[in-house]
């Protein structure tokens, strides 16, 4: 499956990027981020390619026992065949999948951009059905 995933995250003047960096790499395995000034901090971008390379957040998933949560709040998220949502980055550095809600996490998100078969990386993420059946 065709797949592309972008991963960004701001870092602001008081975060160490380098916990940042941990976040996200506990999320996505061995990524290559780039930093890019940006107002006062920095921007940590990342891009994957193909399916396989979202193995370990799917393994996050499971072990959090989150996958029908992770269904319901990814599935209003789709936009055509683009997937989009934020994670929260402290839960990320913990090597936990919490999705973000701007009242609960201030720091601003680890966001992820999605773009190919979107209903089919769902499955792929959570397990086919409702029910939470793997394929």
């Amino acid at each position: 499956m065709n797949v592309e995933i972008e991963v960004e995250a701001y870092v602001n003047p008081t975060e160490d990027p380098s916990k940042v960096e941990a976040a996200i790499r506990n999320l996505f395995g061995n990524i290559t981020l780039e930093r890019e000034p940006a107002g006062e901090g920095t921007v940590l971008r990342g891009r994957l390619m193909g399916i396989g390379s979202l193995e370990n957040f799917k393994e996050m998933l499971r072990r959090d026992r989150v996958r029908d949560a992770a269904r319901a709040h990814l599935s209003s998220r789709v936009e055509g065949d683009t997937l989009r949502f934020g994670l929260t980055r402290q839960a990320a550095y913990m090597k936990h999948i919490s999705f973000y809600h701007p009242r609960e996490a201030p720091l601003g998100p680890i966001q992820i951009t999605i773009r190919g078969e979107a209903s089919k990386v769902i499955d792929f993420l959570c397990g086919k059905g409702p029910a939470g059946e793997q394929h």
